[in-house]
């Protein structure tokens, strides 16, 4: 539930309904991001301004830019839209600078979201796009190494495992896909094993345009519900992985560095999840895993590859402890539980004792009423009740015990 509320995502349905009619009347913006470009010039087709069409924009306003081309990547097929800059002269002669935070897009139109911070930015104005070089090369990264995950599913695991989803940012990927188990460790030490080989052996990718029957026909991998035109794009890892995507990538393997299987969970029924991370996102997770293996190494006066054997004994020294403490909480619970016997009340031919016993658990509590029965003999009746943290009120233990 945690997870979900942080991953959930607000949704301005105003401000989409102003984008839908603006970007209506446009032609589908030229994407010229493919072929590692990451800068180019364009002209401002339409505005939008704190949510409402504009002629212009300032310093400080919150904009949506329409770009008649860009090179920018919009949000598709799981990646993350581009990062960057917007820079130009400015109508008043201040030099503009746009931050964009986030591409997205609406029927073929880009739609570059950010905010004016500095110079003023109107439409018909010509700007000059700057991508993030690292955010780009990052999420290229993530994404090569998307397909190359499943390739190494079907090769280790089962070859009909299909694509369920796939989510490709700047600091990791996630890959969804159809499996009616667990991936197992070894195998998935197997799959990460197969994909840093495939990395080292430095692939040149092949992306290609063709006729979706050839590229079928070729064995380009499609995702199942997915709907493509006529004329798809083929990226092509070859002899590893052959698949239809309209995303950025390395121009080969070797650029991905390294790649680190982080988990793998179930999400749905028959819905397997691994999430991973490649390239420089690797490192990082490697230092903050290692600041906390040498925390514990400090902390438990151990080697690295001693705290798994230091952690274990702590665990059985604290078993063998928790077994000594009831041990003693029954015999307390005993003990105090003598004084117990002169409130038994006879009822007819029988005693009756009820009793309040506070600050012993429910097996020192039974351990009591059974000790109670032996003092007091047969047909008794013994009823004790108590808190067993006499701080926590909302927890109550009652024993029962007839002789």
């Amino acid at each position: 539930r945690q997870r979900a509320k942080a991953a959930a995502v607000s949704i301005d349905l105003t401000l989409q309904d102003a984008i839908d009619q603006v970007a209506a009347d446009l032609n589908a913006t030229a994407f010229e991001g493919y072929e590692l470009s990451m800068s180019s010039s364009s002209t401002v087709q339409a505005l939008l301004v704190n949510g409402e069409a504009a002629a212009s924009a300032s310093d400080g306003d919150a904009v949506q830019v329409l770009l008649d081309r860009t090179p920018f990547y919009g949000e598709g097929g799981g990646q993350v839209g581009d990062r960057g800059l917007l820079v130009g002269d400015g109508a008043d002669g201040n030099g503009l600078i746009v931050v964009i935070e986030g591409v997205s897009r609406n029927r073929g139109v880009f739609v570059h979201s950010g905010r004016v911070q500095r110079g003023r930015l109107g439409v018909g104005d010509v700007v000059h796009g700057q991508v993030d070089r690292a955010c780009r090369r990052r999420a290229q990264a993530n994404h090569t190494a998307t397909h190359l995950l499943q390739a190494a599913l079907k090769q280790v695991v089962d070859p009909g495992i299909g694509q369920a989803g796939s989510l490709v940012n700047f600091e990791r990927l996630r890959f969804d896909f159809h499996c009616s188990r667990a991936v197992k460790p070894a195998e998935l030490e197997q799959i990460e094993a197969l994909i840093n080989d495939w990395i080292s052996d430095a692939h040149r990718l092949d992306v290609n345009e063709m006729a979706i029957d050839q590229a079928k026909a070729a064995g380009a991998v499609a995702m199942f519900g997915e709907k493509y035109s006529d004329v798809v794009r083929v990226v092509d890892v070859p002899g590893v992985s052959m698949e239809l995507c309209g995303g950025t990538h390395v121009g080969n393997t070797a650029e991905i560095g390294l790649f680190k299987i982080v988990s793998e969970s179930g999400v749905a029924a028959g819905i397997r999840r691994i999430e991973a991370v490649a390239g420089a996102s690797v490192l990082a997770y490697l230092n903050e895993r290692e600041v906390v293996v040498k925390q514990l190494g400090d902390r438990f006066k151990a080697q690295p590859g001693e705290i798994v054997e230091r952690v274990s004994a702590l665990q059985e020294e604290l078993k063998s402890s928790q077994k000594a403490l009831t041990a003693a909480r029954a015999e307390l619970a005993v003990a105090k539980s003598a004084a117990l016997a002169t409130q038994a009340v006879a009822v007819g031919e029988y005693q009756l004792l009820v009793a309040r016993l506070d600050g012993v658990d429910g097996d020192g509590l039974q351990g009591a009423a059974l000790g109670l029965l032996d003092q007091l003999g047969d047909s008794t009746a013994v009823v004790l009740g108590g808190l067993p943290d006499p701080s926590d009120q909302g927890k109550v233990i009652l024993v029962a015990a007839f002789g």
